[in-house]
């Protein structure tokens, strides 16, 4: 019975009570704009839930805030303290050629038997740390994944599609440990029992 995702944040470092502001922002490819003239406020302690179409631009968006594509108009600035850490769809922010206990120590300074023992919370047990990522299921890449933020004691989560690829019990499980987090999030959903059990706004 305890075969269970064990996620539970730490300590999460406070931030101040504007976390993310949004100006006048347009976000796209080229000269290409997906979304405009976005004025919104995300504050500390908000689980908000980014809803809208495929390829309506969301997971631009996400990308955009974390500095992989420049504004295409206007801007956006982060909360005094804020820690933001971004849950690729895809996991793309796994690097190709590593395990799984070379990606944690990619983001803390960890002893291996400490890093060993961090994992295990998420299922990776014995020799599970040093299987190559290209051999990892999607639902392990997604609680590699997730690893990583907790470890790396971000208090913005930018999260997309998170339960994409996890079973039902690691699903009530990533609920449950969203419920501890004591920081802020902004997650790209369209489930909607998911969305009603975590979410405190949408952003449609």
């Amino acid at each position: 019975r305890f075969w269970e995702l064990r996620l539970a944040f730490g300590d999460t470092p406070p931030s101040g009570k504007d976390v993310l502001v949004l100006e006048d922002l347009a976000v796209g490819y080229g000269r290409q704009p997906l979304l405009t003239d976005i004025n919104l406020t995300l504050r500390q302690g908000e689980r908000v839930a980014l809803v809208g179409p495929n390829g309506g631009g969301k997971t631009t968006l996400l990308r955009t805030l974390m500095g992989e594509l420049p504004p295409l108009a206007g801007g956006f600035r982060l909360g005094t303290g804020v820690r933001a850490g971004h849950y690729a769809q895809e996991q793309e922010g796994l690097g190709a050629g590593r395990n799984a206990l070379e990606e944690l120590s990619s983001v803390v300074g960890w002893g291996e038997t400490e890093a060993r023992t961090f994992l295990h919370r998420f299922l990776f047990t014995g020799d599970d740390v040093f299987v190559p990522l290209e051999r990892l299921s999607y639902g392990e890449r997604a609680r590699l994944a997730l690893a990583k933020l907790v470890a790396a004691g971000c208090n913005l989560l930018l999260l997309d599609e998170p339960i994409n690829h996890l079973d039902i019990p690691s699903r009530e499980r990533f609920e449950w440990g969203l419920a501890q987090f004591g920081g802020t999030v902004l997650v790209v959903a369209h489930d909607r029992t998911f969305i009603g059990r975590v979410a405190t706004a949408v952003w449609s």
